[in-house]
């Protein structure tokens, strides 16, 4: 059957009754993210191309790929901070549009851990984690707090809270911008290497962090080279390339039996 290629930014809008604009069935209940024949184009590059995937409720996905494969680009069309140009993205059963309160309701379900931590560096980190739950409404500033001091107990670092991200190591601060993501109850965790840029040093304690989440029951999509973290934590390995899903397997499968030879390319650079 012909595959119609979907519009490019800017390109002529599809008659009424094509098939890129018909009505999507709503998902299963127990789906947490749904992602439909995913586009996306910076310019003339084709980022994603025609992605597909179904997270449930409380699973583990780790994204793995070489550079420049979409990994990013995906999760940050889920979270919206990237706005797709052809396909579905829904979060937490909302499908993503371009409406400021839909926005705001699916960045209220998916938080999001990023690579350079993001921290408001003349805030405190107290400060950093009660900025959003108190300028949005979610909590009054005395419950914002004291909810950010139970998280920041919980990623071990409560006794910085009244220092500023620049008096903070690396994986200290990665650890905050992990308890400021929790600060918004979010249902989703999308991390986008959240290790990357830290000393190898550092990396542990932030893991550490995530696989307790993990342990909690938290849905989860990571993008990460940490195959150890993905062994032991995830539901499922996904391998990206040239913008589209290769592969997709349990961890036990996708290391010992990978079925494409791109993923075996792959796993061969990165493990030896």
């Amino acid at each position: 059957m012909l595959r119609l290629r979907p519009l490019r930014p800017g390109a002529r809008t599809p008659r009424r009754g094509h098939a890129m604009t018909r009505e999507t069935p709503s998902p299963a209940a127990d789906l947490a993210v749904e992602v439909r024949d995913l586009h996306k184009w910076y310019g003339e590059f084709h980022a994603l191309r025609g992605v597909e995937l179904a997270v449930a409720t409380g699973e583990r996905i780790v994204i793995c790929g070489p550079s420049g494969s979409g990994k990013s680009t995906l999760i940050r069309c889920i979270n919206q901070l990237e706005r797709h140009h052809a396909g579905v993205v829904r979060v937490d059963g909302l499908e993503a549009t371009a409406e400021p309160r839909r926005l705001e309701a699916i960045r209220r379900a998916a938080g999001m851990v990023f690579q350079s931590f993001n921290l408001f560096p003349h805030l405190t980190v107290l400060e950093n984690c009660t900025l959003a739950p108190v300028r949005t409404g979610v909590a009054t500033r005395a419950e914002a707090e004291a909810h950010a001091m139970a998280l920041l107990g919980r990623v071990r670092v409560a006794d910085q809270a009244h220092k500023r991200p620049g008096q903070l190591s690396g994986g200290q601060q990665q650890r905050v911008a992990i308890a400021r993501a929790l600060c918004m109850r979010p249902k989703i965790m999308l991390f986008d290497e959240p290790t990357s840029a830290l000393d190898p040093e550092m990396v542990k304690e932030v893991l550490d962090t995530m696989i307790e989440l993990a342990g909690e029951g938290m849905t989860m999509l990571a993008v990460t080279h940490e195959m150890g973290f993905a062994r032991q934590v995830a539901d499922r390995v996904v391998f990206m390339d040239q913008g589209q899903i290769v592969e997709s397997a349990p961890p036990g499968d996708f290391f010992a039996h990978p079925r494409h030879e791109r993923t075996r390319a792959f796993l061969g650079q990165l493990l030896h």
